[in-house]
C-alpha cells in the first residue's frame, strides 16, 4: 500500500491527522444508538419533487381533433398524492394502463406549463395510432373520474441555459408537437426564458393539434414563431412540403439549438439534414420515441421470466418487444420511456438472442449482456433476470 505523504506539515498538524482516527471512534461509542431521524425538510422536499408513484384522476377531456384528445389529470386526492410534482416543459410522465388482464405502461409528454401544477393540472395529449392498444383506449373509454397511477416527470428535452442555445428551433411531426406546446405556453407565461421557433409537420389542416391556442400566444408575444409544413396538402397559406435546409435557414439566428419530436420519419429526415450544419451534438436533441423494426419473420420463443421472488413463463412474438409482452401477460415490468433511452428496464439477459432497434446500451452493459427489454426483440427463447 503507499504510503500517504505528509511533507509540508509541521508536527502539530501530524500528530492532530493521527488523532481524526480515535476521535471518531470515541464519537461513535459515545452516540445513543437510538435510530437515526430522517424527517429532514430536504427529504420532504425531494419527495415532493421526485415522488416514486403519482394518483390521479381525468378531471376533464378535451377534443382537439378527430383523432386527438387532452386529458386533463388532478390528484386523487383519496390517495396519498395531494399535490402533483413539478416539472419542465418538455418533460413526460409514464402511466400505468390496466386493460383487460393486461397492464401497460406508455409514456406521455406534458403539453401543459408548469405553471398548471401551481393548479394541481397536469394535461396529456393522446393521438390515436393505428393497432395503438393505449391510444385507442385512451380516446374511446377512458371517462371523467377515472383514475390512474403516473410516474413523476422525467425526460431530457427541455431547456437548459448552460447547455443550450437561446433560441430554440422546435421541430414536430404530428402529435410530437405536445412538448412545444408546452414550451410555448411556458413562454408565454414567462415561466420559461427563451426563444421557440416551431416548424409543424402535419399531413392536412385537419391534423394540426393546438392550432387556436398556438397562434394565439404566437399573436402576443415575438418570443415564439409557428410554420406549418404540410406534407400532403397544397395551400399556399403553408411554409414549405418539407422541412429542409433552406427551410430551416429562414428561421436561423446566431445561435441555435434543435429539438425535435414525432414520429420515426422525422428523426431519420432531420438526422440527414442537420449533418449539414456540423453542429456540436449538444445542440441537436431529441424526444424519446417508439418505434417498430421491420421484422420480416414471425416466429413465437418462449421467455422465462426470473425476479425477485418467482419464475414466470411466457410466450413472445418475434414481431412485439418483450416488455410488450410482459404487458400483455399481466407481468408488471419496471419501465418509462418505451424506447430504450431511459434505462429504467435494464435486464440481465441470461440467455438467448435479442435485436434491438435503439442502440442506447452502454458498452459495459452489452459486455455483460444487460439490454432494455422495450427495445429488444427476440430472436430465440431466452431467459432474462428482471430488476428488484
Amino acid at each position: 500500500m503507499a504510503k500517504l505523504n505528509l511533507n509540508g506539515l509541521g508536527k502539530k498538524e501530524i500528530k492532530k491527522f493521527y488523532e481524526i482516527p480515535k476521535e471518531r471512534d470515541k464519537i461513535i461509542r459515545d452516540t445513543s444508538a437510538s435510530q437515526i431521524n430522517t424527517n429532514f425538510l430536504i427529504n420532504k422536499i425531494a419527495k415532493n419533487l421526485h415522488p416514486k408513484v403519482q394518483y390521479v384522476k381525468v378531471a376533464k377531456i378535451i377534443e382537439e381533433n378527430e383523432e386527438t384528445k387532452t386529458f386533463v389529470l388532478t390528484p386523487d386526492l383519496e390517495t396519498s398524492t395531494k399535490q402533483l410534482a413539478k416539472f419542465k416543459p418538455g418533460q413526460y410522465i409514464s402511466i400505468e394502463v390496466p386493460i383487460g388482464e393486461s397492464l401497460y405502461k406508455r409514456p406521455y409528454t406534458l403539453s401543459s406549463s408548469p405553471k398548471k401544477v401551481e393548479e394541481n393540472k397536469y394535461t396529456i395529449t393522446i393521438r390515436r395510432v393505428p393497432y395503438g392498444k393505449v391510444s385507442n383506449y385512451f380516446l374511446d373509454h377512458v371517462e371523467i373520474g377515472d383514475a390512474f397511477k403516473i410516474s413523476a416527470p422525467t425526460g431530457e428535452l427541455y431547456y437548459n441555459p448552460l447547455r443550450d442555445a437561446n433560441h430554440i428551433i422546435g421541430i414536430a411531426g404530428g402529435s410530437g408537437i405536445t412538448p412545444f406546446m408546452s414550451m410555448a405556453e411556458a413562454i408565454y407565461d414567462k415561466t420559461l426564458n427563451c426563444k421557440l421557433t416551431i416548424l409543424y409537420g402535419v399531413k392536412s389542416k385537419s391534423d394540426i393539434i393546438f392550432r387556436e391556442r398556438l397562434e394565439e400566444i404566437t399573436s402576443k408575444t415575438d418570443n415564439v414563431k409557428l410554420a406549418y409544413v404540410m406534407v400532403v396538402d397544397d395551400d399556399t397559406e403553408f411554409a414549405s412540403s418539407f422541412i429542409d435546409r433552406e427551410l430551416l435557414d429562414k428561421y436561423l439566428e446566431e445561435e441555435n439549438s434543435f429539438f425535435v419530436s414525432g414520429p420515426l420519419s422525422i428523426y431519420e429526415r432531420m438526422n440527414e439534414v442537420l449533418k449539414e450544419y456540423n453542429l456540436p451534438i449538444k445542440y441537436i436533441r431529441h424526444d424519446a420515441f417508439m418505434s417498430e423494426m421491420e421484422i420480416y419473420k414471425e416466429e413465437e420463443y418462449n421467455v422465462k421470466i426470473l425476479t425477485h421472488n418467482e419464475e414466470i413463463n411466457i410466450k413472445c412474438n418475434s414481431k412485439e418487444t418483450i416488455l410488450a409482452a410482459m404487458e400483455r401477460n399481466g407481468i408488471l415490468a419496471p419501465s418509462r420511456c418505451h424506447v430504450g433511452e431511459c434505462g429504467f428496464c435494464r435486464s440481465k439477459l441470461i440467455s438467448g438472442k435479442v435485436k434491438t432497434f435503439n442502440d442506447t446500451i452502454r458498452i459495459a452493459d452489452r459486455q455483460y449482456n444487460y439490454i432494455h427489454p422495450c427495445a429488444s426483440y427476440p430472436e430465440s427463447d431466452i431467459v432474462l433476470k428482471l430488476p428488484k
